[in-house]
This record gives structure tokens, sequence and C-alpha cells, in this order.
């Protein structure tokens, strides 16, 4: 006795659709829009925030119905816990959530990269600044990231990871 199947003739249009869902979900994953909510004193480290002296982080904090009026990106002193001040400079976003946003340190830990996104068509914006007596210079931006930093967010930032250090108390407890 000898049995045989016929495939459908829709088992190559249901192979093209799951190979085109394999590729198509991880990318609509890093377009979802990460949004946190922030306790009053909460400061979350950003990815890579600790510079590698661990004297500084770059933080964020706030986000609500009103985030422009409340959600910074903030150089914080990483011994204290306490903020240093705004990075003005970073105003347009698309995110609230710490994870969305990834800092590249010198090795001195005097000038960091700051990498994130305004939108979901524009380019990764950048800023760089020189840090120094505890306060942020200005040396660059914004400016749409280079390939490099895009890949570099983008292993840092597209998984939503938790990004490590909290200075404060968070919101849910």
């Amino acid at each position: 006795m000898h049995l045989s199947f016929a495939l459908p003739r829709t088992a190559p249009l249901i192979t093209l659709a799951l190979v085109l869902c394999a590729l198509v979900l991880p990318a609509t994953i890093a377009l979802a829009t990460s949004s946190y909510d922030y306790g009053a004193d909460e400061f979350v480290t950003i990815q890579n925030g600790m510079s590698p002296d661990h004297k500084y982080a770059i933080t964020a904090h706030g986000g609500s119905d009103k985030r422009e009026e409340r959600f910074h990106i903030y150089l914080t002193d990483a011994v204290t816990g306490k903020k240093i001040g705004p990075l003005e400079e970073i105003g347009d976003f698309l995110d609230t959530g710490a994870d969305a946003y990834c800092a590249k340190w010198s090795k001195a830990s005097d000038e960091v990269t700051i990498i994130y996104r305004i939108s979901r068509q524009d380019p990764l914006r950048a800023y760089s600044y020189h840090i120094a007596n505890r306060r942020a210079a200005l040396l660059k931006g914004p400016v749409d990231a280079t390939k490099e930093q895009t890949a570099y967010w983008g292993k840092q930032c597209s998984k939503g990871e938790s990004t490590g250090k909290v200075f404060g108390t968070p919101l849910n407890q």
C-alpha cells in the first residue's frame, strides 16, 4: 500500500507569510514606543548611562500626559544619586522610557554622546557633551546619528531590557 500526500496549493503562500512574519515582527517590536511612569524623585539610568569612572550617570525622569513639560534627560551625580541638571538641548523625543536612550562614553569619562529616537520615521538623533566640573557643555548636536551610532543604539536599546541603576524611589514599588 502506497500513501502519498499532495500539499495544498496554498502551502508556498503560507511559507512566505511565515517568513515575512519572522522578518517583520522584530522590526515592529523595535518600533514600539517605550514609556515609563517615574516616581517623584526617581531617576533611571539610560542604557550604558553610567560613566566608566562611575562618577556620573545619564538618567531619565518625568513623563506624563504633558511629556514636553516634565520629561528630561539629566546629568546625575552617580555617587550621591542627585541630579546635576537637565540636558536641555534634548527636547524632541518619542519615548519616555530610559531603555530607549543610550549613552556612549569616552574612556576618560569626559565626553558622552546620547542617541535616541524623535519619531518612527526620522533618523535617530545624537547630542555630544563635554563633561567637566559637574557640568555638561554641548559639543555637537542635534545631528542625525551616524551609521555606527545607529547600530550601537540598535544593540543597546532595541531589546527593551532594564537599564540598571535607579536613583530615588520608583512609582510602582
